[in-house]
């Protein structure tokens, strides 16, 4: 269903009147009465102050056209008016159908008000906002249309954006992007142009996508690549990013600036493994602001290990070997503090033993092997802690591991 909502203004028709749209010219005392002539619709909502409905509404209402709906509202001089016009709108949409606004007789903060129902029907109600059009009688004989529902698109932008910067998640935020991409008939009428915006905005796209799952799914050496990968990618798009998703073009900055603080281009390198230590903690303190708790136990437990890895001299990379005998070794290192025996030494027992502050490291070590198997396992034991204990243990453990980190990588 495709539905004009129009505001009538309280005082009355104003006589020759012509808009102009798309090259032709329409005649309306009120703009709705122009409006209904060049928009296909299957009703009208035609909003009336009981001023207008006095002045305006009757030249309306002689049209006997069963579409026209009038809908009493206050005038808006108040908060509370402001909430009454708000609840009669939106109480008239349905779900998934196609709306056009019409601001050009809406009075005091009406036209302000109109781009909120419009962000809220998209996300409440998952309606398409057509268009909301605006008549500038002001501008001139005829008056121009203009249409202004691009605008609405920028609250979409800054929300995909924030999303992606504040929890990771960059799947709206691909999507919007994907959508400026061109039709088949352009790459069809404009074959080198149209391929070049097709694939800055396709690899920008794809980009924001690789970094969100890396993150989601702890992948830190991945996010490091991505990350550098999207700062190139959002680059090279900008032109792109500019003419086909101009909201975007002043947020991208902010996305560089939050996952570029990750870009590493070879974390696998000898020469970068401590830098890559050191974006991991800075990825830890990313998952733990954003309470990801999860993710954020997950990493730390295996960066403890890369840590005395890269100390030992170890593999960092090799789960059966280097990994293996660092974790054995911190293993000992528990059993040795309990007093129980040690049937499998390490050939790291020794090292990890003449470590600063090694009963610290082995207590922290202890106690985030234990958090990791109990968020591992769900919950499902006789005693399982709460969601907030979880999260309180975690960030007793958190404060060491700068410490770990300005002992063991601050030479390397």
């Amino acid at each position: 269903m495709r539905t004009i909502i129009t505001f009538l203004n309280d005082k009355g028709l104003k006589s020759g009147t012509v808009y102009s749209w798309q090259d032709k010219e329409y005649e309306g005392g009120v703009f709705s009465l122009a409006l209904r002539q060049f928009v296909e619709h299957d009703r009208m909502l035609v909003c009336n102050t009981p001023e207008a409905e006095e002045k305006t509404w009757p030249a309306l209402q002689a049209l006997n056209d069963s579409r026209i709906q009038p809908i009493a509202i206050p005038k808006g001089e108040n908060t509370a008016e402001m909430w009454e016009i708000f609840n009669a709108i939106t109480a008239q949409v349905n779900h998934g159908e196609t709306v056009i606004f019409d601001i050009t007789h809406g009075l005091r903060s009406l036209p302000f008000l109109v781009f909120l129902f419009a962000a809220y029907l998209k996300s409440a109600k998952q309606v398409s906002i057509d268009a909301i059009y605006y008549g500038a009688f002001e501008l001139g004989k005829p008056a121009p249309v203009i249409d202004l529902s691009e605008f609405v698109s920028i609250i979409d932008w800054l929300i995909a954006t924030n999303q992606f910067v504040k929890a990771g998640d960059g799947e709206v935020l691909s999507d919007l992007l994907k959508k400026g991409m061109p039709s088949s008939i352009e790459l069809r009428d404009d074959i080198d142009d149209a391929r070049k915006l097709n694939n800055h905005l396709k690899s920008a796209s794809t980009a924001i996508e690789s970094i969100s799952l890396a993150l989601r799914l702890t992948r830190p050496i991945e996010t490091m690549q991505q990350a550098t990968k999207l700062e190139k990618a959002l680059e090279k798009a900008a032109p792109s990013i500019a003419k086909r998703a101009q909201p975007f073009s002043i947020l991208a900055n902010q996305v560089v600036q939050e996952y570029g603080q990750f870009a590493l281009e070879k974390p696998r390198d000898n020469s970068q493994l401590a830098t890559n230590l050191r974006l991991q903690l800075n990825m830890i303190q990313w998952y733990r602001d954003r309470q990801q708790i999860v993710q954020a136990v997950t990493l730390t437990r295996e960066w403890i290990v890369s840590v005395l890895a890269l100390e030992f001299e170890e593999p960092m990379f090799d789960n059966r070997d280097g990994r293996a005998e660092v974790e054995q070794a911190l293993n000992n290192g528990v059993k040795k503090r309990q007093k129980k025996a040690i049937d499998k030494p390490s050939r790291c027992d020794e090292k990890l033993e003449v470590l600063p502050d090694i009963d610290e490291l082995i207590n922290r070590w202890q106690q985030i092997t234990e958090l990791r198997n109990d968020i591992a396992h769900v919950g499902m034991n006789l005693f399982p802690k709460t969601a907030q204990q979880l999260q309180n243990s975690f960030e007793r453990i958190y404060p060491f591991l700068p410490e770990l980190a300005q002992s063991l990588l601050s030479a390397q």
